[in-house]
């Protein structure tokens, strides 16, 4: 049954500077929206802020605590603070807690909300936070990564990828079947960690090298845990990879394609005309997500401006490109699904190009059946924004 609407959070602020990482820009401060869309995707209006006294967080994600509410999490430098979600779509916050070292990037958190889990790329570490029963964060334990696949590189934005590779730099993760598997930009792999859930600890799995200068971005796996995909940022591809839960958890690889279009890197290799300083490339990929069916895969093309569509094929997990959709904007950075997988929504850059805003939230509607992206009218504009996410579904 469709929904009578959809909610989404937008996390926008004033731009200041660039950060330490010439990827973004810092915000001293912004909100939180409410964004109520309309059924049909035609009407997208924000219902409601909640502003907010430090920067305007890079990454979310809900989660239903163990006591039954709804909290969302958000991430934003060292620290990570969570928010209630009330029956009106109103955010507010509920309290915050250190992550134990700087630069997270992404976050995620196990199916039984007992652990929340963060990539720290700056500092080239991951750290592991309990969860309470009522959402709140406990003291965090942080383990190293590294050292980089090109360890010791010298240089500076704009002359790598091999710089970015310098040490390790740990850019997403995903818990899947009692592991944490770390997608690793600056090793070049995704690692892997068993979680001992009773003593809240993290020790070495495993780990797969992936083709030099990838630049492993994000994983996502099957909703049976048996097919995981990687988006590689430095070179915009994804690799297809059969987990083994009979041997660990172990990756093995299966597949590597391009997230653009068949020869269009080689027909914009112009630096002159690459988005900022910080590409090396013309496109760097950036999100990753999964239909609600496992039928399909989504990722962003920040310098291409578009979402790459894949189809799934069954039984081996190979991908099949299915539509390049542009994003209407500059640099799609965060995008994400409704709850039901109706509509996408993609967070726009424009200021992380260099360029005037404004940054844009632009929906598109999902065909479920072809897993294709077709434009909504609805659109919305700030400022700068940050970051993107889904809110629980509509209530009476």
């Amino acid at each position: 049954m469709t929904q009578p609407y959809y909610d989404f959070c937008v996390a926008a602020g004033e731009a200041s500077g660039r950060d330490a990482t010439g990827g973004g820009r810092h915000w001293d401060g912004g909100a939180l929206y409410t964004c109520r869309l309309d059924s049909d995707g035609s009407v997208i209006r924000v219902v409601s802020t909640t502003g907010l006294h430090s920067a305007a967080p890079g990454y979310l994600t809900v989660t239903r605590t163990r006591s039954g509410e709804q909290i969302l999490y958000a991430i934003s430098g060292e620290e990570i603070s969570w928010f209630s979600i009330g029956a009106d779509g109103k955010i507010g916050l509920r309290g915050s807690a250190p992550t134990g070292i700087d630069r997270a990037a992404h976050l995620c958190i196990d199916s039984t909300a007992r652990l929340l889990f963060t990539a720290n790329y700056g500092s080239g570490t991951v750290s592991l936070l309990p969860i309470a029963e009522d959402g709140a964060l406990g003291e965090a334990k942080v383990y190293w990564h590294g050292p980089g696949a090109h360890d010791g590189s010298e240089g500076s934005w704009g002359e790598g990828p091999q710089f970015r590779q310098e040490s390790a730099h740990p850019h997403g993760v995903v818990v899947c079947d009692g592991q944490l598997y770390v997608a690793d930009l600056g090793t070049n792999q995704v690692v892997c960690w068993t979680i001992d859930f009773d003593n809240r600890t993290l020790r070495p799995a495993s780990a797969i090298t992936l083709h030099d200068l990838a630049g492993p971005r994000h994983i996502q796996f099957t909703s049976g845990g048996e097919v995981g995909f990687v988006l590689n940022e430095l070179d915009n591809t994804v690799c297809v990879l059969r987990r083994d839960a009979a041997e660990g958890g172990g990756l093995s690889l299966v597949q590597t394609l391009s997230s653009l279009p068949q020869g269009w890197t080689e027909a914009h290799n112009d630096p002159a005309t690459f988005p900022n300083e910080v590409y090396s490339k013309p496109s760097h990929a950036s999100e990753l997500l999964l239909s609600p069916d496992d039928r399909f895969v989504y990722a962003s093309n920040r310098g291409h401006d578009s979402i790459a569509v894949f189809g799934i094929d069954a039984p081996d997990g190979k991908l099949t490109p299915l539509q390049f959709e542009p994003t209407r904007g500059r640099i799609p950075w965060v995008f994400c699904l409704s709850e039901d997988g109706r509509f996408v929504v993609v967070q726009n850059n424009h200021t992380r190009a260099c360029e005037t805003g404004p940054d844009s939230v632009v929906v598109f509607r999902r065909d479920e059946h072809t897993g294709l992206l077709n434009l909504s009218a609805a659109r919305l504009e700030f400022p700068t924004i940050s970051s993107v996410w889904a809110l629980p579904g509509s209530r009476p």
